[in-house]
């Protein structure tokens, strides 16, 4: 029976914490190549949103990693300044990910000559004004213009209007294809039954008060820090039970609590 309970625990524990997928793109099928603003074949409609100066096309399609769709990618094509040929974007927006905690972003990507890490550039931004970039990995040298699945690292907002630019800004005739966005997070229910899991209780979650509580079963002292929705640290301190938010603009915010071995996430309202 102990067996049978443990086994449940564990499979419990899997689902508190399972991913989920928040947004995926893959192109869809162009019949020609066409640019972004008139491409109609996108996987996703409004309120999501596609511009900038690269376009979508079939030729050298996704493949060789897990989830290529193959046929339609974006091609964010050679960049040539002094013959006035400016840099390439793809620019998303309108991806809801207010709800969402531990978010991460994978895509495929391919490179018309040999590659290097962080040649593309991957910014995200909660404003349209304020860009974080993230950066990548993927094998670099001889042999490497090939598609690959890479995940580019970084801190992604919780925000109702997520905006995603990728530019190639290499002067040189070098182009870059794009397929597979994905972004995954784990769901704000499902991260605060985690965080209970952990001993901790955060409350309130909408606070109108200026002050957050924060108990546990080890009533330790505790790291804290809260973050805007782009990623900027603006309270980094040890308390023992009581964060004053007083000094927050209204918003929404990210609050990272740390107890010996125990980390929490847990987004909050200040009204």
């Amino acid at each position: 029976m102990k067996k049978i309970y443990s086994i449940l625990s564990i499979l419990l524990t899997s689902l508190l914490v399972a991913q989920t997928t928040i947004y995926s793109e893959d192109f869809g099928t162009p019949t020609a190549t066409t640019l972004l603003t008139a491409y109609s074949g996108y996987q996703n409609s409004s309120p999501i949103m596609y511009s900038g100066t690269a376009d979508v096309r079939t030729s050298s399609p996704s493949v060789g990693y897990a989830g290529a769709s193959g046929s339609g990618c974006v091609f964010l094509g050679e960049v040539t300044t002094t013959s006035g040929n400016p840099a390439k974007t793809l620019m998303i927006e309108g991806i809801n990910t207010s709800n969402y905690m531990g978010i991460s972003m994978t895509l495929g990507h391919q490179k018309s000559t040999n590659a290097s890490s962080n040649e593309l550039t991957i910014e995200v931004s909660a404003n349209g004004t304020t860009w974080t970039p993230l950066t990548y990995t993927r094998p670099t040298g001889s042999g490497t213009s090939n598609w690959i699945l890479i995940s580019p690292t970084g801190i992604i907002p919780a925000t109702t209007n997520l905006r995603i630019r990728l530019t190639n800004v290499l002067d040189s005739n070098v182009g870059f294809r794009i397929d597979d966005i994905k972004l995954t997070g784990t769901a704000g229910t499902l991260a605060t039954n985690e965080n209970n899991k952990k001993g901790f209780n955060i409350y309130p979650t909408s606070v109108s008060n200026g002050k957050i509580f924060i108990t546990s079963s080890k009533n330790s002292d505790k790291k804290v820090k809260i973050f805007d929705q782009t990623g900027r640290l603006l309270i980094s301190k040890t308390v023992k039970s009581e964060v004053n938010v007083s000094e927050l603009p209204k918003g929404i915010y990210i609050l990272n609590v740390e107890e010996n071995e125990a980390a929490v996430s847990k987004k909050v309202l200040i009204k």
